[in-house]
Parts: structure tokens; C-alpha cells; sequence
């Protein structure tokens, strides 16, 4: 079953459900960086203007590493990846969103040395402020741990979901849901393209 394989992505569940407290999602004001500092080079934040605009609006070292030094900061996300990770992203960010989940999804990446490397990212979404945006923040990972020579293709055409998960900590509890098992309304259209 899917669901988070490394520590990072189960430290960085504990500390949202820490920010969320009894609210069904923290906002802005609780996300505390200070308390993600060891986490921050991994993660990179989305402010969700709109359904087609989810624009950078922080993206840590180590996330720009595995780009080429590239500071995507400002621009659109989804005018980067190929149509199928798009709808993709939009529904895994309306999910988080809809229901108060955090989202893991496992994706094949092609680096720029031809190989194939398993990423795991982990999803929060955090309310907006009066006037604001929501936010998501996303922290990626390599499952085989870090690898200092691995850079993505900068294109992400031979990107390829591997799996993907939901956790509800609305009990106090981590409930992981497949997200294979969800009703077909919640991700239409999109086959799965790993087997």
C-alpha cells in the first residue's frame, strides 16, 4: 500500500498535525518555519491562486539542486509538466484541500545521467490568511536516500506516478487511503500509467 516510507515524511506529518492542532487545517500563521528548519531545503511551497495557477512561492536548496541550480520561484508550475501530471497535481491539490488530507505520492523521475529514481513527496495544504492564498507544502525526497550526482530532466516528460496515498489525521490517528481505491470521480480520467 502506498503511504510515507521515510522518516523525514513521517517527522514532517507530525509536526503539521502539531501546526493543525483541533482545526481540520493549520493556516499560515500556524506553520511555524523555525520548526522546519531541517526540513526547509526539501520543501517547496505552492500558493494556489487558481485552479490553473499554482505559482512557487518558495522552493529550498536542495529542491533547486535536483533542478540545476534552477529557482522557480514566481512561476506556474503547471506550465511545466506534460497533461497528465497536470490534472494530476490539480485533483492530489483540491483533495488535500477538499478533505483536510496530507497527500504522499511516489514518482519515477528521469535524471539527467538516463537513470530512474523513486521520489517520495509529501503534500500539506495550509488555509489562507484574510486576503491571502491557500498554500501547499510539498517536501521531496529520494526513497534510496540522497544522491548527490541525480538531477531531474528538466522537461519531467518521463515522469511516472507510482503510487499514491491520503492520510487523515482527523482521529489522532494516521489513516493512510490508496488512492487507486478512491471513487473514479476524484481523479478522472487518468489511467494508470505505471503498469
Amino acid at each position: 500500500m502506498a503511504g510515507p516510507q521515510l522518516a523525514e515524511s513521517r517527522e514532517l506529518l507530525k509536526l503539521w498535525q502539531r501546526f493543525r492542532g483541533g482545526k481540520r487545517m493549520p493556516d499560515q500563521d500556524d506553520a511555524r518555519l523555525e520548526e522546519l528548519a531541517d526540513l526547509l531545503p526539501h520543501i517547496y511551497v505552492l500558493d494556489i491562486e487558481s485552479d490553473q495557477r499554482f505559482i512557487w512561492s518558495y522552493c529550498g536548496a536542495y529542491y533547486r539542486e535536483r533542478f540545476h541550480g534552477l529557482d522557480f520561484t514566481g512561476r506556474n508550475i503547471l506550465d511545466l509538466p506534460h497533461p497528465f501530471y497536470q490534472e494530476r497535481l490539480v485533483q492530489r491539490i483540491r483533495t488535500i484541500f477538499e478533505f483536510g488530507y496530507a497527500g504522499c505520492t511516489h514518482t519515477i523521475v528521469l535524471t539527467t545521467d538516463r537513470r530512474m529514481k523513486k521520489t517520495e513527496n509529501m503534500a500539506f495544504p495550509i488555509e489562507k490568511r484574510p486576503g491571502g492564498v491557500r498554500q501547499a507544502y510539498i517536501a521531496l525526497y529520494y526513497t534510496d536516500g540522497p544522491d548527490a550526482t541525480a538531477s531531474h530532466d528538466r522537461g519531467m516528460n518521463d515522469l511516472q506516478i507510482a503510487d499514491e496515498s491520503f492520510i487523515d489525521l482527523g482521529s489522532g490517528y494516521a489513516a493512510v487511503i490508496d488512492a487507486s481505491e478512491l471513487p473514479h470521480s476524484v481523479f478522472p480520467g487518468l489511467p494508470d500509467r505505471t503498469k
